[in-house]
């Protein structure tokens, strides 16, 4: 599925979806034509945009998404050849852009169609089947002079032919993939909050006999957020999957929300947004919605500091990051995995699962190089349990400082290490639970 990143690109990290792709993540991704498959090719596509725009054109190259190609090519119909499609504006025109559709037969290429918009960008290009036939629909936004809000365009090809279905949809990202386990692709546009638009995320479903997409279901989302970072698709159980949106408010904190179709109340739902009611995701901490066990189901990170006091001098006390499952079944978060974090160098430690809250914390110093575990005890830390440094390469492949250290993890900047105190602790772990502890943190 694809994952589409629309005006405020960042989901991916997403899909996604730039601070996201413009695609749900378990969707294949057809290559981009660039150049296309031969020299030959290339020469007679060149030659038909050329006869299409003869004083002259530019291409234009969709600004987010999985396909940034101004010329990309894509099996629309299903007979396993591909057709071509073009964006470019003609010389001299500001405010037109085309989008020629080419197919080839007998080894020569011809133009199907040339649809040209009033429009001065391309925000990004997606396929998906979304009505009863075999291949796959057009989907193109094109960017308006609002901020934040782009507008959504469908078409069909078959046998040569290329018609458009009606949309009329604005949006600011839009994503297209399969939504439950009967594999049929849907589009789902989501919308940030503007003094003409709500904040709401919109399902759209295939008229076949208006040839149309219209809205089927909505719901509000958060108005607060103003950019999506990261969108991604997840498997929710029961047979439902929802798409995973990390959205930042405008002073960067970061919440997340889930939308999915319930299709016994036939309602699109967002039960992590709940109006004067705090999204329990909100965090200040950069760190993004991921699969931490490569499942294909997507955690949710809920973040906490943990305990602090002044008697730490120059340290501070890192965040708490746990990583949560979401069922659409109690519409509720599951922890699944209790981990500490350290965003100065991107990285984490698994939490043991017999530290309970309250006694332990995790201190980090000024520059975050040195994270200290240690226990927590009557208000203050207790005895200190390891060590986790990190080294500049030069200086561990140099022995700089390293006595007692253990090598955890090394790439091309930094050689990450840790260092037991013996404690005597019921917190106590060996040096191997330590070095299976780390991971590098997802986050942008």
């Amino acid at each position: 599925m694809k994952l589409k990143r629309a005006a405020a690109a960042a989901l991916c990290a997403a899909v996604c979806m730039s601070t996201g792709g413009c695609s749900l993540t378990d969707l294949s991704t057809d290559e981009m034509l660039r150049p296309p498959k031969t020299m030959g090719d290339e020469a007679e596509i060149e030659q038909l945009i050329s006869k299409t725009a003869p004083r002259g054109y530019t291409l234009k190259y969709p600004k987010n998404g999985s396909y940034r190609s101004a010329i990309i090519m894509n099996d629309l119909d299903g007979d396993d050849v591909k057709e071509a499609i073009a964006f470019f504006r003609e010389k001299d025109n500001t405010t037109g852009v085309h989008m020629l559709v080419m197919y080839e037969n007998e080894g020569d290429w011809n133009i199907s169609a040339d649809f040209v918009t009033e429009t001065t960008d391309v925000d990004c290009v997606d396929f998906a089947d979304i009505d009863d036939k075999p291949g796959l629909e057009i989907l193109a936004g094109y960017s308006t002079y609002t901020t934040n809000m782009s507008f959504l365009s469908c078409y069909t090809y078959s046998g040569g032919k290329t018609d458009t279905i009606e949309s009329g949809q604005n949006y600011s990202a839009f994503y297209c993939g399969s939504l439950d386990s009967g594999g049929k692709s849907k589009v789902i546009t989501l919308t940030l909050f503007s003094p003409d638009n709500e904040a709401k995320a919109t399902l759209l479903e295939y008229n076949s006999g208006r040839s149309a997409i219209y809205a089927k279901a909505s719901a509000p989302m958060d108005p607060n957020v103003v950019s999506y970072k990261n969108v991604i698709i997840s498997d929710l159980g029961e047979g439902i999957k929802g798409i995973v949106v990390d959205g930042a408010y405008s002073n960067d904190e970061l919440n997340t929300q889930v939308i999915y179709f319930n299709k016994e109340l036939a309602v699109l739902k967002n039960p992590l947004h709940k109006e004067k009611t705090r999204n329990p995701t909100q965090r200040s901490s950069p760190v993004l919605s991921a699969d931490i066990g490569n499942d294909m189901i997507i955690e949710i990170p809920t973040v906490a500091t943990l305990p602090f006091s002044d008697a730490g001098g120059a340290f501070t006390a890192a965040d708490q990051v746990v990583w949560n499952t979401f069922s659409a079944k109690n519409e509720a978060l599951a922890p699944q995995k209790r981990t500490v974090a350290n965003y100065s160098y991107g990285y984490t430690l698994k939490i043991p699962e017999n530290w309970k809250a309250g006694t332990f914390t995790a201190l980090l110093n000024e520059s975050g190089s040195v994270m200290t575990l240690c226990e927590w005890k009557d208000g203050a830390p207790g005895q200190k349990l390891f060590d986790v440094r990190v080294f500049r390469v030069a200086d561990w492949d140099q022995g700089k400082d390293i006595d007692g250290y253990q090598l955890i993890y090394k790439d091309n900047l930094y050689a990450y290490a840790f260092i037991g105190y013996g404690a005597e602790s019921e917190l106590s772990v060996d040096d191997n639970e330590i070095k299976t502890a780390f991971s590098l943190l997802n986050s942008k």
